[in-house]
């Protein structure tokens, strides 16, 4: 079963699947070389862009979330802010600052590649990261999807995927389900509430305290990303030089007169859902 901490993830913007993903591979990458011992020799590593990593990536902002995964960062635990200063360092300096303390070749401009005719067979957002030795040999050569949500899997793992019951899968859940008509049913026959038989599955894998503060702090960041949209202002990243709308429409709300009409609530709610956007398309987390 997934976990709600699975499906419900703090990351940066502007996409799961184009920023949070290559993030993971490339702190993966950088974890395994460390692991396997190859870190330490080590000079050089290149990053490849596949199919759609490609062709929207500039967009995605996905060469700074390559960037911020080989500088070994996570997308739930980065300062948004620290990760700019640090990737326009990489970008000024051309060089990595890897977890043994070295720093290695790496110029964002020529080791990040953007591969327009390289189209993966198996998912279109394919991600190949590459080590080398003084010598120049390749000493690492790994080739990974992002599969959306911010998951991410190896060409091993899509080309041999689960067979047999997916019930049985990892930690076995009282309440086991494939589909909302499996929930609900067992809802009826259990006499339980959603967030009952939820909860009572999240309890096989950590204590029921720490499910609740997990998801403290997720509705946190949730709340904080608001607060942050609806004040600030300026120009959103990219080309178009389109503005932030949030803060003004905050204003506006703020000293128009009171009102529970219901035109005005919707007002409110959708001052929110673009406060939420544009923090999204900056990069911010949420």
């Amino acid at each position: 079963m997934l976990s709600v901490l699975d499906i419900f993830r703090v990351g940066i913007g502007p996409s799961s699947s184009h920023t949070v993903g290559p993030i993971r591979i490339g702190n993966r990458f950088m974890a395994q070389l460390a692991n396997s011992g190859k870190l330490a020799d080590t000079v050089g590593i290149e990053a490849e862009l596949q199919g759609s990593l490609a062709l929207t990536g500039v967009g995605h902002a996905t060469p700074k979330a390559v960037v911020l995964g080989l500088l070994s960062l996570e997308p739930e635990t980065l300062d948004p802010e620290e990760a700019d200063r640090l990737v326009a360092l990489a970008y000024k300096e051309k060089l990595l600052l890897v977890s043994d303390g070295r720093k290695i070749r790496f110029d964002p401009e020529t080791d990040i590649r953007f591969a327009y005719d390289v189209m993966p067979d198996l998912h279109p957002n394919g991600l190949r990261v590459r080590a080398f030795n003084a010598q120049g040999s390749t000493i690492a050569d790994e080739t990974w999807y992002s599969t959306g949500g911010g998951f991410i899997a190896t060409r091993k793992q899509l080309e041999k995927p689960v067979e047999g019951d997916i019930l049985a899968v990892g930690e076995p859940v009282p309440f086991g389900f494939t589909s909302a008509a499996q929930l609900l049913a067992t809802c009826q026959s259990e006499k339980l509430s959603i967030d009952e038989v939820i909860l009572a599955n999240e309890d096989t894998k950590r204590p029921r305290t720490a499910t609740h503060e997990a998801l403290d702090r997720i509705a946190g960041v949730m709340m904080a990303c608001i607060d942050r949209g609806l004040v600030r202002k300026g120009e959103l990243p990219g080309g178009l030089r389109v503005r932030r709308r949030a803060p003004d429409i905050w204003q506006k709300l703020q000293d128009g007169p009171p009102s529970n009409e219901r035109e005005q609530l919707f007002d409110w709610l959708n001052v929110y859902a673009m406060a939420v956007n544009e923090e999204n398309a900056a990069g911010g987390r949420l």
